[in-house]
């Protein structure tokens, strides 16, 4: 069947040199995200603090991982997001201070950073324990631009990347969220729930849910 909700769209492959407008878009889109509140619970300085927080880990995200993007008529970033491949490297020291993550803690404070370490080391600990040892495709920052949302534009790409990439492959996919709408979203695609735990630091947490599609039969 011809998805016409893509082909409005035109395909594109993000690099480095789009690291300011993604950055952007993955700031509006995860500001009210239960993880970034509960690791910037100040709403007056979060914005600027996520921009860089994003570009920095976006950098990462070019040097490790496979984007996938539509642009709208006017060029702008209509959805994005970024494949890890089975297997892929975990990012080293000398990546991450090369795009500026090592400054994190001289940025925003020691404890902030030690409890981004804690959310990190936790989430991929339970992740990588669903998988029982598999390698998967993991499925990160993926987002849709506000202005296309609710308009099947996220669930149209997504398909399309499952169909060509994740189905043509041995491996599983696996993804990390924290809105239980995107649980649902996520369900219809057919990704299921493989752990539901929050996520609890110090006496605060927030929710969490690690979800795997294994590949049709």
């Amino acid at each position: 069947m011809k998805d016409t909700m893509i082909d409005a769209f035109r395909d594109a492959v993000l690099t480095i040199f789009d690291r300011d407008e993604a950055s952007a878009l993955l700031t509006q889109a995860f500001f009210d995200n239960p993880a970034h509140v509960f690791l910037y619970p100040d709403a007056v300085t979060r914005r600027t603090r996520l921009m860089w927080l994003m570009k920095a880990n976006l950098g990462v995200q070019f040097a490790l991982g496979r984007s996938f993007a539509v642009r709208d008529r006017s060029e702008r970033v209509a959805a994005m997001g970024f494949w890890h491949p089975p297997g892929s490297p975990e990012a080293s020291p000398a990546l991450l201070a090369r795009h500026g993550l090592l400054a994190l803690p001289f940025r925003h404070g020691l404890e902030t950073f030690r409890c981004t370490l804690k959310v990190i080391n936790m989430i991929e600990a339970r992740r990588k324990a669903c998988l029982n040892g598999q390698p998967s495709w993991y499925l990160n920052n993926m987002v849709v631009r506000f202005d296309y949302q609710g308009r099947g534009l996220g669930s149209s790409i997504l398909r399309r990347e499952l169909s060509y990439v994740v189905d043509t492959s041995p491996f599983p996919a696996s993804l990390v969220t924290q809105r239980p709408q995107n649980v649902t979203f996520y369900e219809k695609l057919g990704f299921q729930v493989t752990n539901a735990e929050p996520i609890a630091i110090n006496g605060r947490s927030f929710p969490n849910w690690i979800m795997v599609r294994q590949k049709p039969r």
